[in-house]
């Protein structure tokens, strides 16, 4: 995969050989989601807090045009650790997911969000807006269908429409469920090309383990579909989430975000990699084939460089 793109969101997944033959087993068997359960279950709470911390941070938005840097890091950290279990459960890597919301240089799989400057106050004033009619307009319906006599049958024994009150309560709209219900909505292209690459990777995941069983080999080409699936699937919650305003684009393409660091000079350099700051102030800037650009990286951690501001550091 030789394109790339400059999103501000990445997934980097390392490609190893051989695979684990008894993991490929243990999928086979389906006890691989056992060994996931409890990340399950830790994940499901930091989802919900997820969601809340999104939401707090639109409304600091709105007052401070920017997405507060400790809101920032738990919502990414979150959305870093269910990447590194989706793509364990996919086979991506052997390696079992840390219970951390850490980046993590030495751990296969990372997400790479980088923190805008300033994020608009225009979109978070109209996120919080939704975000608090659909809620409220949810729950005053819930109250509303729980104080109709007339509908006690239904709500109560599941008679008249064959559906009980838990059915009924289960049916109605989920706001905020995954991400703020505004970009959710926006994002409704993108969850349906997903949803059909999803089936597909369902399909993927059941025929390589079979491959991997017998050859101890990921095929390189299908490594990168399923990766590439992923990567879209974390843009796509990342801009969900209100981490970035910019609408993700519909490609498997890393980013200009992936840093991984280049062997060779700037000057050899195939364009689109990262190496060694030249400045010293980073780790890691990214060569874009002309000039070093703004984008650095710091223990696996993107940013822009505060000096020059994206314009190159000469």
């Amino acid at each position: 995969m030789t394109d790339v793109c400059d999103y501000p969101v990445d997934l980097r997944v390392d490609y190893a050989e051989p695979r684990s033959r008894g993991w490929a087993v243990l999928t086979i068997l389906l006890v691989k989601l056992l060994a996931l359960l409890p990340h399950g279950i830790v994940l499901a709470f930091l989802g919900i807090a997820q969601v809340v911390v999104a939401f707090v941070a639109q409304i600091a938005v709105v007052v401070r045009g920017e997405y507060p840097e400790g809101m920032f890091g738990f919502v990414t950290g979150v959305l870093r650790w269910a990447t590194r279990v989706s793509a364990f459960l996919y086979s991506l890597t052997d390696r079992y997911p840390p219970f951390s919301l850490r980046a993590d240089p030495g751990y296969p799989v990372d997400v790479l969000v980088e923190r805008p400057p300033r994020s608009s106050r225009v979109y978070a004033a109209f996120t919080v807006a939704v975000q608090v009619a659909v809620t409220v307009g949810a729950v005053w319906l819930i109250l509303w269908l729980f104080s109709r006599p007339d509908l006690a049958p239904v709500l109560g024994s599941g008679t008249g429409t064959g559906r009980s009150g838990f059915d009924l309560l289960r049916s109605l709209p989920q706001p905020g469920g995954g991400g703020l219900l505004l970009r959710e909505l926006a994002a409704l292209p993108h969850l349906i090309v997903l949803g059909l690459l999803g089936l597909a990777a369902f399909f993927v995941w059941v025929g390589v383990q079979w491959v991997i069983l017998f050859t101890g080999r990921y095929p390189r080409g299908v490594f990168d579909f399923v990766v590439g699936i992923e990567r879209w699937q974390v843009r796509v919650n990342a801009y969900g989430l209100g981490l970035v305003d910019r609408y993700p684009p519909f490609t498997f393409a890393p980013s200009l975000v992936a840093a991984t660091p280049g062997t060779a000079t700037p000057a050899a350099a195939t364009p689109g990699a990262w190496y060694p700051d030249p400045t010293g102030r980073h780790e890691l800037r990214y060569w874009d084939g002309r000039r070093w650009t703004g984008h650095v990286a710091d223990g696996g951690v993107t940013a822009t460089d505060p000096v020059d501001g994206g314009s190159g550091a000469g």
